[in-house]
């Protein structure tokens, strides 16, 4: 599999549980903490644009595939590329939760 794409399937687990965590009170303690605040912010700016990377780059793949196994290959990391999507779109409206409960 292509590093961008389980870059981007990572980041955005990792973004998904450090927001989801924070917002579930395990980091509420630090509220008004800058730096905590700002990591998860930049993190899930990060794991978006590393999905719709990937998405252009698998995008790209299925393009220029010669041969049906490449073709097939290329189409289920299309699959899970857009599953990376989407859980990015769940981190977004995690992002706004985050931005109204812990950061205001």
């Amino acid at each position: 599999m292509s590093k961008l794409l389980i870059t981007a399937i990572v980041l955005a687990v990792v973004t998904y549980t450090v927001l989801l965590s924070s917002l579930a009170g395990t980091y509420l303690p630090s509220r008004g903490n800058l730096a905590l605040d700002t990591f998860a912010l930049v993190l899930a700016l990060i794991s978006f644009f590393t999905s719709f990377l990937s998405i252009k780059q698998t995008w790209y793949d299925v393009n220029t595939a010669y041969t049906d196994r490449e073709l097939i290959i290329s189409k289920l990391r299309r699959i899970l590329a857009f599953f990376a999507l989407g859980l990015n779109i769940i981190n977004i409206i995690l992002v706004f939760a985050f931005v109204l409960i812990v950061v205001i």
